[in-house]
């Protein structure tokens, strides 16, 4: 049936539509029923099109008999201009893999087939967010078995690009869960000077102050499509990609869009997102940190190594081979939290490797060190050796150099230049004694309100951490925002928590 489209000028995590109750009866459609629709160009070709569920107008005069009301999420997907144009709606009945959801629901072990037709319809759009939501949770509460993993990495990556790079190709990732985490924006031009392939793809935060592709979008541009990333990595033998526009296992990024809201991250679908996205670049080796310790997905150490020890038997069976490092996670990595603060930190650390952040330059190295050993540059037990000489001899600065260049950012860049926020707030020590604790928790926080991850110049800098001695009236860190208002309500939240509480740092008395 032919509609005429209305964008109504709402925005809507849902995927649903607005038709007149008179035409939802012309069609034998009631509120709920899932549809189809579909924008076609001039020529007859598809132009857009996509699913989602129908609701009704009665009488108010929000759409017209024959016109549909659309949101602006749909009405993007659709490739819809400003002007009304005709979109065909199709009643459609539940997609065949929503009984395979069902299944795993009840415990079920799912075949390849029902598998690759979930990882299919996700990335086509033919499920609805309600019933990707009911996939997770049944892989949440239900589990996978290692097959039932290695269908579901394996879909996953097939179902978007992937690049063939011709050669052997390194990466590190994480698990996440500790702020200021940027030691890729070291890792990657150690082991690129020292002559191995290391394309770094990342996402952007959604729950986290910065993510990698944030703090190196202040550095450069980070969204390029696959010619250009092929190209700069032939020339320079790496980068720092913004994974989300390279179409990367796109069924991946479906998932993740309906994890995020539910703050559900089910292990076997964490495995599979991590190794297809690995997959899709190529990536025959690499190390996976895993922190562990309070506010992380891994809370003890015992349960960090259950997660190795799977991993590495996934990637195993994928192909890849994988070093997994359990890393302590009661604290950031270096000072700085949020985007251009923590790329200042990384560039002076490139810059100064002696008077940088010792955590920083500890695990940035190490997790280096393990890489170059896979790769044959030094023997056993002797790779952060190699890569603190890269780091110290300046080899490292010039290939990040290179790197920045050829993602078209300015390649003299140095930490001086690098802007923060205008607005800065001091918190200071209030009694003298040892920091004993940082709740990350709360350093994230404050660093979001204050406007990370969106607002790049915002942050929080921790200058005294765990085990310093303070007196009273030091400034523990520093809260940076590009807004006033933002800042005030940063230090709002620091006020509303303890006082002996530094925004996550207790100090006791000894």
């Amino acid at each position: 049936m032919q509609f005429t489209s209305k964008r109504l000028g709402l925005s809507s995590d849902a995927r649903v539509v607005i038709i007149d109750d008179d035409d939802a009866f012309a069609m034998n459609a009631k509120p709920g029923d899932r549809i189809k629709l579909v924008h076609l160009k001039e020529t007859g070709e598809i132009d857009g099109e996509t699913v989602a569920i129908i609701n009704t107008a009665t009488g108010t005069g929000l759409v017209k008999p024959g016109e549909v009301g659309l949101y602006d999420e749909i009405w993007e997907q659709l490739n819809l201009s400003s002007k009304k144009k005709t979109v065909d709606i199709q009643l459609l009945s539940k997609p065949k893999s929503f009984e395979a959801i069902k299944r795993k629901i009840k415990g079920k072990e799912l075949t390849t087939d029902e598998i690759n037709e979930i990882i299919t319809d996700c990335t086509k759009g033919a499920l609805l967010p309600i019933e990707i939501a009911a996939f997770i949770i049944g892989l949440e509460t239900q589990g996978a078995n290692d097959r039932e993993v290695v269908d579901l990495t394996n879909a996953m990556a097939h179902s978007g690009e992937i690049l063939d790079l011709g050669e052997e190709v390194f990466d590190k990732h994480s698990t996440g869960g500790v702020p200021g985490n940027k030691v890729s924006l070291i890792i990657v031009p150690i082991i690129a000077a020292a002559g191995l392939l290391i394309p770094k793809t990342s996402t952007r935060a959604i729950t986290s102050p910065s993510g990698t592709a944030d703090s190196m979008e202040v550095l450069a541009k980070v969204a390029f499509p696959k010619e250009k990333v092929l190209e700069i990595l032939r020339k320079h033998n790496g980068g720092i990609f913004w994974g989300g526009f390279l179409n990367l296992a796109p069924a991946d990024d479906a998932l993740i869009q309906i994890e995020k809201p539910l703050n559900s991250d089910p292990f076997p679908l964490m495995i599979a997102s991590i190794i297809s996205k690995k997959m899709c670049m190529g990536v025959k080796k690499m190390v996976l940190d895993i922190p562990c310790g309070k506010g992380t997905k891994f809370p003890t150490i015992d349960d960090g190594r259950k997660f190795a020890i799977r991993f590495k038997d996934i990637a195993r069976k994928i192909g890849i081979e994988a070093i997994c490092l359990l890393t302590s996670a009661s604290q950031p990595i270096g000072h700085a939290v949020g985007p251009a603060i923590e790329a200042r930190e990384a560039i002076y650390l490139l810059q100064n490797p002696e008077q940088g952040s010792t955590s920083l330059r500890n695990k940035s190295t190490e997790l280096a060190g393990y890489l170059l050993e896979m790769g044959g540059k030094a023997p056993e037990g002797k790779g952060q050796d190699l890569a603190i000489d890269i780091l110290n001899s300046g080899k490292a600065l010039n290939k990040m150099r290179e790197i920045i260049q050829a993602q078209g950012g300015n390649p003299d860049i140095s930490w001086e230049n690098i802007e923060i926020g205008p607005f800065v707030a001091e918190m200071k020590a209030t009694k003298s004694g040892f920091i004993t604790e940082i709740e990350n928790y709360h350093i994230n926080r404050i660093a979001k309100i204050a406007g990370c991850p969106a607002a790049h110049k915002a942050g929080v800098d921790v200058i005294y951490k765990r085990g310093a001695r303070v007196k009273e009236g030091d400034v523990i860190f520093k809260i940076y925002s590009d807004n006033e208002e933002r800042l005030r309500e940063a230090v709002k939240y620091y006020n509303s928590h303890n006082p002996q509480r530094f925004s996550g740092m207790t100090i006791e008395k000894i």
